[in-house]
């Protein structure tokens, strides 16, 4: 009883769920004669709940065992398939972004081409129109400056002017000036054309000739019938002038 009692009690203070001291205190509990009835039933609860706390480790430990086994490391060439596999996938992929990507930049580049293609032929539209429209007001341009030329020459053979008439003379006057401001707005500006100066075909139409003379050497513009005009730069309407020539 008293060797029973003693070692119970050393190995109760050992750590009730160690598996040592778990078949040990049964061992010396079951061998007893004098083990209270109490205390069988307490140990009896005990060492069941160990032992089955046991059992369902070793299960989880064989499940787990079980499936490393079952899930072992694929061989080198079920790995180098794979590799190949993917390998041929990401070059299929590298192919079809190269594709779309050519297609991409073909696609723009006819964009641009149609953009280009259209913002020139709505230009050329617009210049078209302006330049179809500056050629009507030529004719209104050449009647003011007509009056304008005979203006000047009514000013000159008269000395003494009437402020009516001279009110009139001015508003002619004017009227060219705001004529030629209009069609500079659209690029339409006058040709500066001189005479005596040296004849230029791509700027001057030729209407007549005149006799050369010591002042006016052959191949000089000998008078002005119109002006010309230029419209951004290109020719609009050639000057009408007579040519000095050699009789």
């Amino acid at each position: 009883m008293n060797g029973w009692h003693t070692s119970t009690v050393l190995h109760s203070r050992a750590p009730a769920c160690t598996l040592p001291s778990i078949f040990y205190t049964c061992t010396l509990f079951f061998s007893s004669e004098h083990a209270p009835y109490h205390l069988q039933e307490i140990m009896n609860r005990r060492v069941s709940t160990h032992v089955s706390c046991v059992i369902c480790s070793r299960y989880l430990i064989d499940r787990k065992c079980s499936t490393q086994d079952s899930t072992a490391a694929p061989s080198v060439a079920e790995l180098k398939g794979r590799y190949e596999v993917l390998r041929a996938q990401v070059l299929a992929c590298k192919g079809e972004i190269q594709k779309l990507r050519s297609e991409n930049l073909y696609t723009a580049a006819s964009c641009e081409n149609i953009r280009k293609t259209a913002q020139t032929q709505a230009k050329q539209a617009h210049n078209s129109a302006i330049r179809s429209f500056a050629r009507d007001m030529l004719d209104v341009c050449d009647a003011l400056q007509v009056v304008t030329r005979k203006v000047e020459e009514y000013t000159q053979r008269n000395s003494i002017i009437s402020k009516s008439e001279a009110s009139v003379l001015t508003g002619v006057t004017l009227t060219e000036e705001v004529a030629l401001r209009v069609l500079k707005r659209y690029g339409v500006t006058r040709m500066h054309t001189k005479v005596g100066a040296l004849f230029d075909e791509e700027k001057e139409e030729k209407l007549f000739t005149v006799p050369s003379t010591p002042s006016l050497q052959e191949g000089r513009v000998a008078e002005i019938v119109k002006s010309g005009y230029d419209m951004n730069g290109l020719v609009l309407r050639r000057a009408k002038v007579g040519l000095s020539e050699d009789s």
